[in-house]
């Protein structure tokens, strides 16, 4: 019994998280609210609040949900590319430029305003989603390119996420020329060791 409570609550916050995204990308962030989010799942408030206590709360389980997706889709990308540095990081980082740039709860991100928008997400209130995905990456280079010293590749893991997470934020370039540039800058970050252990490719 304990488990089946457990997978209908689990399906019940999928369904809560998948109005709330609809709702999101249709009406901005700051229109969001929960009657309306209780109403369209078909729930009560009492039943809404069990599962997100807040507004934020809401926010904050939309935006680690994005996070984890395009986590899956980072590591297709390094997977693709285990043989080169440089292309495993171009990949990667175009792949996360070109799902922002279609991802409709990301354009609600960057068009939100204020503090109860979601933007902040993306910005003061993201330490949790850099930690996440540092620590992924981190942990994936480690494993893929032990040729990497432990400080180059924590100093160029941490370039990636930040110089990524800008480019969603303030795009100057199409994906495929961020993605060049940040890979330009990781590779010679984690090359900054003088190894020559590193696997070929265009960056050597």
């Amino acid at each position: 019994m304990p488990r089946f409570r457990e997978t209908v609550r689990t399906l019940l916050r999928e369904r809560l998280l998948d109005a709330a995204y609809e709702a999101v990308a249709d009406r901005g962030f700051d229109k969001l609210r929960m009657a309306h989010l209780a109403g369209a799942v078909g729930v009560s408030r009492q039943t809404l609040y069990s599962e997100f206590p807040s507004k934020e709360a809401v926010g904050e389980a939309l935006f680690q949900r994005e996070l984890e997706r395009c986590l899956v889709g980072i590591q297709a990308g390094l997977d693709a590319h285990r043989d080169d540095l440089r292309a495993a990081v171009e990949a990667a980082v175009g792949f996360t430029l070109t799902l922002a740039g279609r991802n409709p709860l990301i354009r609600a991100m960057l068009t939100s305003t204020g503090e109860d928008g979601l933007l902040p997400y993306l910005t003061t209130r993201s330490a949790a989603a850099f930690a996440t995905a540092t620590a992924m990456a981190d942990a994936y280079v480690a494993e893929a390119w032990p040729a990497v010293d432990q400080v180059a590749r924590e100093l160029a893991v941490d370039a990636a996420v930040r110089l990524t997470a800008s480019h969603i934020v303030q795009a100057t370039a199409s994906p495929e020329e961020s993605a060049r540039r940040v890979a330009d800058t990781v590779v010679r970050i984690a090359l900054s060791t003088g190894r020559e252990e590193l696997p070929p490719g265009p960056a050597e």
